[in-house]
């Protein structure tokens, strides 16, 4: 149990007797220091007990309210006077305050030396610090079954107990849990932590009402560890929690990357119609994929490192297969509704397609993927196929409609590009995209803009359209958008 200053008051050796401050008696004791600053608080904080002679006391009661006050904000477990030695005569204002605010106020007799109250905090501490030992041991237990697949949610619940605290690990870009069974943080934490900028090294914090300590875990970018103040935590004690959790991030994501890697392999080998239905159907199973449900989703990723796109991957407990290509990545999914979670983590457009329905169905699911991605927006972010089929009907509804289209309008100019080795199709799209502006599209595409005049012109008579009619503008457009969904490059 704590030392508190409760327990320095049943100690009848130390001759100690409270003036003001009833409220505070049960508060735990870190350590007693002596010093006789005007400013205490510089030196001390939170569980530190205040002894001095009196010497820093000012006379002037308005004086002596404030520097309570100091004291109380800084969360000391308290005040200790020495009895007749230097204090101004009246500390009256000193013990209305500390009565208001609940700070301890404690009077020693003249004969108990301050050592004295410092050697009891201390014996009492040695208890503690055997404790602290044991919760090392029962930390390394927790390591070790964490190494046999305990799982994250529940190594951290043991975790919480062994060092008697609330334990949270959190994604310190939105304050979220790291993993979806992870404990929320609690609004209070989040409202603190969420006005300050959170530091990679170890930091005490408050929430008004209790104190906890942040720390990042080194072993994992974004990763931070809450954990609130309990009796046996401390800086040296944290260092181990954190070095047990980094230890499992580590393990849980090298899990992670290889079973990616074997999905990877698995999407290859179904995309590229390798296998039979019967093995198809054994290695989804492997996955724990039900094919009736199943589904793949497509998105462009190109502005993600894929590094940093595979560690966000490995926090996803979707069961998920995922493969890289180029610019596109394509997942396959054991639970469609993961899509939505999956387009929120990474944050870029996505494309989902109907469930598979039998194993072979792969290559037809992935053309509808896309189609889907072709009626993304901004605005929504995620298409399913069944959803998209009946919106935007002017665009194709499979990809060789895409591709007849795209034939039909462009392809002299597509033929044109291959011949000559000229990107007259790229053109187009930059000027399109910039809504027809001469200045921006010169800049964009980094030519002059007599050079892009002439360009436009070249277009305008290899595709016998007009870049000045509003119809002819649509067909083009129309044209480079089936470009993309059958995945014509320019």
């Amino acid at each position: 149990m704590a030392y508190c200053i409760q327990d320095i008051l049943d100690n009848t050796s130390l001759q100690t007797r409270l003036l003001g401050g009833a409220a505070g008696v049960g508060r735990q004791l870190r350590w007693a220091h002596v010093c006789e600053l005007m400013d205490p608080t510089e030196w001390l904080g939170e569980g530190d007990l205040l002894m001095t002679t009196g010497i820093g006391i000012p006379i002037e009661p308005q004086a002596q309210r404030l520097y309570v006050r100091r004291l109380a904000k800084a969360r000391l477990a308290g005040l200790m006077i020495g009895e007749n030695m230097q204090a101004p005569a009246d500390i009256s204002a000193v013990q209305a305050e500390a009565e208001l605010l609940g700070l301890p106020l404690l009077m020693t007799f003249y004969s108990v030396p301050f050592s004295a109250v410092t050697r009891a905090i201390l014996d009492a501490s040695k208890e503690e610090e055997y404790q602290r030992r044991m919760a090392v041991s029962r930390l390394y237990e927790s390591a070790r079954l964490g190494l046999q697949g305990l799982g994250l949610a529940a190594l951290l619940k043991r975790l919480a107990s062994d060092v008697r605290s609330r334990i949270y690990l959190f994604d310190a870009r939105n304050l979220q849990p790291w993993q979806d069974d992870l404990d929320t943080l609690p609004t209070s934490w989040r409202d603190a932590l969420g006005q300050r900028e959170i530091p990679d090294a170890v930091t005490r914090c408050s929430d008004g009402s209790e104190e906890a300590l942040v720390m990042a875990l080194p072993s994992t970018r974004h990763c931070h560890l809450l954990a609130t103040a309990g009796e046996l935590l401390d800086y040296g004690l944290l260092h181990h929690l954190v070095g047990v959790l980094g230890t499992e991030l580590v393990r849980l994501q090298a899990e992670h990357q290889r079973l990616l890697r074997l999905g990877s392999e698995l999407l290859d080998d179904l995309l590229q119609q390798r296998l039979t239905e019967r093995s198809a159907q054994e290695r989804l199973a492997q996955f724990g994929c039900m094919v009736e449900q199943a589904c793949l989703v497509v998105a462009k990723a190109a502005s993600t490192e894929q590094e940093s796109l595979k560690q966000r991957l490995a926090r996803l407990d979707a069961g998920i297969a995922v493969r890289l290509q180029g610019a596109e990545l394509i997942a396959l999914l054991t639970d469609p509704r993961a899509a939505e979670r999956l387009q929120h983590e990474l944050d870029c457009p996505f494309g989902q397609s109907n469930p598979l329905g039998h194993a072979l169905r792969t290559l037809e699911a992935l053309r509808e993927a896309r189609l889907a991605l072709a009626h993304a927006t901004p605005d929504r972010p995620l298409v399913v196929y069944a959803d998209a089929r009946d919106e935007q009907s002017w665009l194709p509804s499979s990809l060789d409609d895409a591709a007849r289209v795209h034939r039909l309008v462009l392809g002299s100019l597509a033929d044109y590009d291959d011949q000559h080795g000229a990107r007259f199709q790229h053109t187009l799209r930059v000027f399109l995209e910039d809504n027809r502006s001469w200045q921006k599209a010169a800049q964009r595409l980094n030519v002059h803009k007599q050079t892009l005049v002439y360009r436009i012109r070249r277009i305008e008579e290899i595709t016998g359209r007009s870049l000045e009619s509003t119809e002819d503008v649509a067909v083009l457009w129309i044209a480079l958008r089936c470009a993309d969904i059958a995945r014509i490059s320019d």
